[in-house]
């Protein structure tokens, strides 16, 4: 891995045909990976991976694939909307369905704490993370309990590092006209996450 503060590994199953880009003159892939959690839900990761590194992919597949999440913007529907992603960086023998992500960062967003209608503490974070050449990474963390009602308490700028795992969550939006239309989120749920100091 070629950062500390982004790591990440997926394993799972190849859910999309894969769409070809190009990238700097690189041949990449763009498709889903379908990874269960221990309940039996089933996370649909958006990946993107050089062709070089992937090999041949199809449908039905299975892949272990190590990484970064990242982030970008994209105009959709006139709006800036961000685009988080995995991006492969190695390959692995699949031994069985695995998601495991560790980040380290700044809060850059004040954390959004309330309360679900089924009564649970949550609280949005968004974590700014440093890439090479300068760029930075802006990934939106989901936090539980009474951490979350910690969590909630802290100030943009708090440095941190978290666990947890790339989730995909399906939520309903109401529309301009009045429809309801879903989409898809795309975040880190976090598992543990402690506060550090940042680095000189």
């Amino acid at each position: 891995m070629k950062s500390k503060n982004n790591m990440a590994v997926i394993g799972g199953r190849v859910l999309t045909e894969p769409k070809v880009f190009d990238c700097c003159g690189e041949t990449f892939y763009e498709f889903d990976v379908s990874v269960k959690r221990e309940s039996g839900t089933e996370d649909i990761i958006p990946v993107n991976v050089s062709e070089i590194l992937a090999g041949k992919v199809c449908v039905g597949n299975t892949i272990c694939l190590g990484g970064q999440i990242r982030t970008y913007n994209k105009q959709v529907d006139g709006k800036s909307r961000l685009i988080v992603v995995f991006f492969a960086l190695d390959k692995y023998s699949y031994e069985g369905d695995v998601n495991s992500v560790e980040l380290t960062g700044y809060f850059c967003k004040q954390p959004q704490h309330r309360i679900t209608p089924l009564g649970r503490d949550i609280c949005d974070v968004l974590l700014a993370v440093n890439r090479d050449r300068g760029k930075s990474d802006y990934i939106p963390l989901i936090v539980w309990g009474r951490t979350a009602r910690h969590i909630g308490t802290l100030d943009v700028g708090q440095h941190a590092t978290v666990t947890g795992r790339f989730q995909s969550r399906v939520y309903q939006k109401a529309a301009p006209d009045g429809k309801v239309i879903e989409r898809t989120a795309y975040e880190v749920s976090v598992n543990r996450i402690t506060e550090t100091e940042a680095e000189e």
